[in-house]
């Protein structure tokens, strides 16, 4: 006998909505009007809204399909496993759909949860395929994060800095520039919200958990958006960055293959990352890979990525 239909329990319905909704007011509220990052706090934060409010949507629908779909079936039976998989499934590309379109760091926290391996493997396989490339920003933006932390004269140090970035993914973009020496750099530079989005972000990550594991303590992961949040703080920091890269670079100060830039102290900041510039090609690229004579097929990409 099929399953009788499910109508979902409005308390739960009402306390995901209620909790996030409160939640949000609350984020808002903490927000310091007369602090100079204020328009950058405020402006993450209606984007922050419009972000959590896709998430809670995605969450209450892949829970509405969890408790639609398996309720009736006996635990543990094939029919119950066949079930599960396809909601696994399902489930995993809501989530794949709400992190390509909340992007940032939604698109960080899917890989980030994909390399760990503690879902089914319908989400590690699903989320594994996000990349993590955006839309980068006007240089005038761009600009003004340099001026901040370069000085507002930051353009007399260079002898010409390429409007058109090389590069843009969820925290960052990076610009071709050449020193007054002649020496070619590569700037990395922070979008100047990004902070306070990250910190709004795995609020509402936490909180989610939070509420799942409400709803069903069997399903305990805080410590999964906890993790993450730890983690990318410290991709914020492109002091630490530096540091990491000269510390690599002593390492591997006697490898003939292995080359990693200088870093331009002189030029770095929180935000603002200057390396030597190199022109390369990324692992992954798999007609470099036969130019060089490289087989792919003899090579584990998978352990290198």
């Amino acid at each position: 006998m099929p399953p009788k239909p499910f109508n979902f329990p409005a308390k739960r319905t009402a306390a995901i909505f209620l909790l996030t909704t409160t939640a949000a007011a609350a984020f808002t509220a903490n927000s310091d009007e007369s602090s100079p990052l204020a328009a950058d706090k405020i402006r993450a934060q209606i984007h922050g809204i419009a972000r959590t409010a896709r998430a809670v949507s995605t969450v209450a629908s892949t829970v509405v399909d969890y408790e639609f779909s398996l309720r009736g079936l006996p635990k543990y039976s094939d029919q119950y496993r066949k079930t599960s998989s396809q909601v696994h499934l399902r489930s995993a590309e809501r989530f794949l759909k709400l992190c390509e379109s909340n992007k940032g760091f939604y698109v960080k926290a899917g890989q980030f949860i994909a390399s760990q391996k503690v879902l089914p493997r319908e989400y590690s396989s699903t989320l594994s395929s996000l990349q993590d490339q955006v839309a980068p920003l006007p240089f005038k933006v761009i600009e003004k994060v340099l001026k901040d932390n370069l000085g507002p004269d930051f353009s007399e140090k260079f002898l010409s800095i390429d409007e058109r970035p090389i590069g843009a993914a969820s925290i960052a973009q990076v610009h071709h520039a050449v020193l007054k020496s002649g020496q070619e750099v590569a700037i990395k530079v922070q979008y100047p919200w990004i902070e306070q989005q990250m910190h709004f972000d795995t609020r509402t990550m936490y909180f989610l958990s939070k509420v799942i594991a409400w709803l069903y303590p069997q399903y305990r992961f805080e410590w999964l958006p906890l993790t993450f949040a730890k983690s990318v703080s410290s991709e914020l920091d492109f002091v630490q960055e530096a540091r990491n890269s000269e510390r690599a670079a002593k390492n591997f100060r006697n490898n003939k293959i292995v080359r990693i830039p200088n870093v331009f102290w002189e030029l770095t900041t929180r935000q603002v990352l200057t390396m030597e510039f190199y022109a390369g090609h990324k692992i992954d690229d798999l007609d470099f890979l036969s130019e060089i004579g490289v087989d792919p097929e003899k090579v584990n990409l998978s352990q290198l990525l």
